[in-house]
């Protein structure tokens, strides 16, 4: 029973551990990317692979005693898990999807054998009596049982039939479309000094913009165009790129998107009015990702969609009602939060804000030991 506590609280913990372990300097495990489906992703193994059944950890001075779930130390005796078995616990803890690194299964995997031995000694003492631990238990089920439900619906749904793919893209055709778009930038203030001569700045740019609008019409090249804006309005600083990114595709205004759709390629909208300045937009060209080039993101799309739709279901009509008077200190009559007692000090001393350190032979301080709290 400990054991298997033990076992949720670290496939809870996992994600948050392998991302410590990787922003650590010395850390042995890497940050796990966040995947798709399918479940968990396992690093590629060696130019010799390691058997299903061949051991992979061998964790000394632990031992089943009676049933599985009960563990006592001993020198006489050793746990091993085969690659498979291992696999297997590291596949059912993984709650987020996630791929992980050779760094970060050895991590992992010594973890285990700390947590294996911390379980033993906390059986001898019987900390699986406490009523607290029993609390502990029912709350760490309930989360992984809700994180369980997640990946579920994330298996369910992650597969739509082919039938479904196809009519998705069919109705969605715009979300495919891929649009090569420059576009020209005139800021209305001056970006080093916003508040100098705000209304002569914003008067020359925007007649700057109508006349490199027409010529941009004509066809000059939208680079240049960039470029002389800037030295026209003596912006000492590198002008921003004029090329948009194809994927992901840019956001713009309602009224902006409306102008850009009704272009074709070499056309340029009107001078568009934003909150970044006077900017022109010119459509390069147009073309339609396919069936299998779109099938990926309609795949994300339709099993996000389905996801969502399950979760909400489940949690519609569910909803909690505080008692504002307890979990809002500044109602009165509230419950005040606690603060620790002062600490008390011996006669003549005084409170130092400096850290508490003693001092090594060499004279390096280090953090004091802190004193266990009284019982």
């Amino acid at each position: 029973m400990f054991r298997n506590l033990l076992l949720t609280i670290f496939a809870l913990a996992a994600p948050a551990f392998l991302q410590a372990q990787a922003v650590t300097p010395n850390a042995q495990a890497a940050a796990p990317v966040q995947a798709t489906h399918p479940p968990v992703v396992l690093p590629p193994q060696a130019v010799q692979p390691v058997a299903s059944d061949a051991p992979v950890i061998t964790i000394h001075g632990i031992c089943p005693k009676g049933d599985a779930t009960t563990l006592e130390k001993s020198d006489s005796c050793s746990l091993v898990l085969t690659r498979a078995q291992f696999e297997s616990m590291v596949s059912s803890m993984n709650m987020t999807n996630q791929p992980y690194t050779p760094p970060a299964l050895r991590g992992f995997a010594t973890g285990y054998a700390t947590l294996l031995a911390l379980a033993g000694a906390g059986e001898k003492e019987g900390v699986d009596k406490d009523p607290r631990f029993q609390e502990l238990m029912q709350m760490a089920r309930t989360r992984a049982l809700a994180e369980s439900y997640r990946r579920h619906l994330q298996e369910k749904f992650g597969n739509p039939p082919q039938e479904e793919i196809e009519q998705y893209y069919q109705q969605n055709l715009s979300k495919f479309e891929q649009v090569r778009i420059e576009r020209i930038q005139i800021p209305k203030v001056n970006p080093k000094r916003p508040q100098e001569k705000r209304p002569e700045f914003e008067k020359k740019a925007r007649q700057l913009a109508t006349d490199l609008r027409e010529r941009a019409a004509h066809g000059e090249d939208i680079t240049s165009l960039q470029v002389e804006a800037y030295v026209s309005l003596g912006l000492a600083m590198q002008p921003p790129q004029t090329e948009l990114p194809v994927s992901p595709r840019p956001t713009f205004l309602p009224n902006v998107e409306q102008d850009i759709k009704a272009l074709k390629p070499g056309e340029v909208t009107k001078v568009e009015i934003e909150s970044s300045g006077f900017n022109i937009y010119k459509l390069r060209g147009r073309t339609m990702l396919t069936l299998d080039q779109a099938k990926p993101q309609i795949v994300r799309e339709i099993s996000q969609q389905k996801v969502d739709a399950a979760l909400q279901s489940a949690t519609s009509g569910v909803r909690p009602d505080l008692n504002e008077q307890y979990f809002n200190p500044r109602v009165n009559g509230g419950v005040q939060p606690t603060r620790p007692p002062a600490r008390m000090l011996p006669p003549g001393a005084v409170q130092s804000n400096r850290p508490n350190t003693t001092a090594t032979p060499s004279g390096a301080p280090v953090p004091a030991t802190p004193s266990s709290p009284p019982k």
